[in-house]
């Protein structure tokens, strides 16, 4: 009887010792690769957010129709494109609000565009900001990285959860760029109209940045096909600039494009842009990657790591508008979700 009983402890001994591997090991491996698969973990503190309880409408130009999605995630997702993985959390925090802040104005007021598609926003960083899934993160930074920078945006959103900035008791026009030129631009030159909190708004750290300088090259061929055009030479293109630099329109004999559409056809990073031929090649050079509106995503990182608060690098950036909890205006409207 010896044998067995000896036997059978063996085998005891070897399942605890499996299920303590399991719990210390595979347990924890699971949880992250599961974090990993989603850009919204289900934890109760993501849930209970304001911005969780609020429902807007996201066109996606790519499937060609509009989806709903929490406030938090489209904040999130916009992060994720934006902001550089390595920012410091008040940068984050300020983004944040920013974002938090042009969605619910966009649901207040829709754009022409939105509307046609019966939402309150699109995906498309030509008319609206740049959204990334946290899959799409992955392919381009790995799962490790990834997984660190979701769950620090997440975090960034949770600690200023249903935070925004508001001029005359309205969301302001939270616009934000990833690098300025070296200033941001007022918006009475970009726009046509004053804004009181949109200034033109210095940026040093952008302006010794060389990631402020792109450059993107063309044949002929491939710009008239970007452009739907029938150029015959390069010589042809004249550039109309705003008293700031920036490309208002581009013409070419009878045909003419504004600086932002031609910025767009050719995945210009900005509409402050020189061009110059060599060869049978056209090279052009960008200055500032966004709309340079607003804030300046690396500015307010440099600001952030000088030890800036979140409250403060929003005051600098957007003066005059008040930092307050959304909550009463967006009930008072009926936008909240149940």
């Amino acid at each position: 009887m010896s044998q067995p009983r000896t036997l059978r402890g063996v085998l005891q001994f070897g399942v605890r010792l499996a299920l303590a591997f399991a719990a210390m090991v595979l347990l924890p491996v699971g949880i992250a690769k599961a974090l990993q698969r989603s850009p919204m973990p289900d934890v109760s503190a993501w849930i209970a957010q304001h911005d969780a309880r609020i429902q807007l409408r996201v066109f996606d130009g790519e499937a060609g129709e509009s989806r709903p999605m929490p406030l938090n995630t489209y904040v999130l997702e916009v992060l994720l494109a934006n902001c550089d993985p390595s920012a410091p959390m008040a940068s984050l925090e300020a983004a944040s609000v920013a974002v938090r802040t042009y969605a619910v104005r966009a649901m207040l007021h829709p754009s022409l565009q939105a509307r046609r598609e019966h939402a309150d926003l699109t995906d498309n960083p030509s008319l609206d900001l740049a959204m990334e899934t946290e899959h799409e993160l992955e392919l381009s930074i790995g799962s490790q990285a990834a997984l660190s920078f979701v769950a620090r945006a997440q975090a960034a959103i949770e600690a200023t959860d249903g935070r925004i900035l508001t001029y005359g008791g309205q969301p302001i026009l939270a616009f934000l760029c990833e690098i300025s030129t070296g200033r941001t631009r007022s918006a009475e030159i970009a726009l046509g109209y004053s804004v009181p909190y949109l200034k033109s708004i210095p940026c040093p750290d952008d302006a010794a940045s060389p990631a402020r300088l792109s450059t993107v090259t063309y044949t002929l061929g491939a710009l008239n096909q970007a452009l739907s055009a029938h150029l015959s030479d390069f010589s042809v293109l004249r550039a109309v600039r705003s008293s700031d630099g920036f490309v208002q329109a581009v013409k070419a004999g009878d045909e003419a494009w504004s600086g932002s559409a031609f910025a767009a056809s050719l995945g210009l990073a900005s509409n402050d842009f020189t061009w110059v031929a060599r060869g049978d090649r056209l090279v052009f050079t960008c200055y500032g990657r966004g709309s340079d509106l607003g804030m300046s995503l690396h500015e307010a990182d440099a600001l952030a790591s000088r030890g800036m608060s979140y409250a403060a690098i929003l005051a600098h950036f957007y003066p005059g508008a008040r930092l307050e909890d959304m909550q009463p205006l967006v009930q008072g409207l009926g936008i909240f979700g149940n």
